[in-house]
């Protein structure tokens, strides 16, 4: 299998390395096409060319592809780069071979639950700018004629990004708010998901990639500090709290997201259910 993997950073570089792991032939795209430390994957540089070419791609590798992944943001104006370029220049001509699209969306399309349970099946009510944004991109790539296939992600975390390094830079805060629930994923559950849909299309097909037990982000940042054998910060009640816009934003939603259609449909094994046992392979591993 060939795969293009659309965006170098930390879900993106995951699933390049364990693609080629398992011996496909694996490209992935950042700005500047440069190499990245720790990667062991070719990089090219991204753009849609009039040409209907990627740059830094032959005209044969592009035939090549069969599985291509985007982790690319939207833009600051609401859209999505790579739509809009394979779109305009025809992509399907640049890959006439793609058997698999998947694009990385959000949990955010589910707006505001106040806790309750969504799956698949649920309406998306998304709440704020982001989240419509990116219900409208999924719209768009489920009607362009791909083979598409989309994943909603809640928090992201795994070695080198998680509750631990919020408490060494100083971070992490301790915040009290009784019932507020957040899910996350462990970066390597994702790839995992990913795989097994990569070998199974089903163009069409949404999926829910969060593991099994939505918490308080407080039992995080107690639980690493407790494996640190550190004292956690001191308790805030989430009036007192200070935040981001962005950071504001995500404590106005409350939703607890199914995951039982990646384990029915993908045959997925969570290798961390919940964040105690991502937490301790993290700390283990550092």
């Amino acid at each position: 299998m060939n795969a293009l993997v659309m965006g170098a950073g930390f879900t993106g570089s995951s699933v390049a390395q364990f693609l080629a792991q398992q011996g496909w032939a694996v490209l992935v795209t950042n700005r500047s096409g440069q190499s990245i430390q720790g990667l062991e994957v070719p990089v090219v540089a991204y753009e849609m060319t009039e040409s209907r070419q990627v740059n830094g791609l032959s005209p044969e590798q592009c035939e090549r592809i069969t599985h291509l992944l985007t982790t690319i943001a939207p833009t600051a104006a609401g859209t999505d780069p790579l739509w809009t370029g394979m779109m305009a220049n025809h992509a399907h001509l640049a890959f006439p071979n793609l058997q698999w699209l998947g694009y990385l969306s959000t949990t955010g399309v589910y707006g505001d639950t106040q806790g309750a349970w969504v799956d698949e099946l649920s309406p998306p009510q998304p709440g704020n700018a982001r989240s419509q944004t990116r219900f409208t991109l999924e719209q768009q790539w489920l009607a362009s004629g791909f083979p598409m296939h989309i994943f909603r992600l809640p928090g992201i975390y795994g070695p080198g990004r998680s509750t631990f390094e919020r408490l060494r830079m100083g971070k992490a805060q301790n915040i009290i708010k009784p019932g507020h629930v957040f899910c996350r994923i462990h970066v390597d559950d994702i790839v995992q998901a990913l795989y097994r849909s990569m070998i199974a299309p089903a163009p069409g097909s949404i999926y829910n990639v969060v593991d099994d037990e939505p918490c308080e982000p407080r039992e995080l940042v107690l639980y690493a500090a407790k494996l640190m054998g550190i004292e956690p910060p001191d308790p805030i009640l989430f009036h007192q709290a200070a935040f981001s816009p962005m950071g504001l934003s995500f404590w106005q939603e409350c939703r607890r997201v199914s995951n039982q259609k990646i384990k029915q449909h993908l045959g997925v094994k969570l290798l961390y259910p919940t964040y105690r046992e991502g937490l301790r392979a993290i700390f283990s591993a550092q």
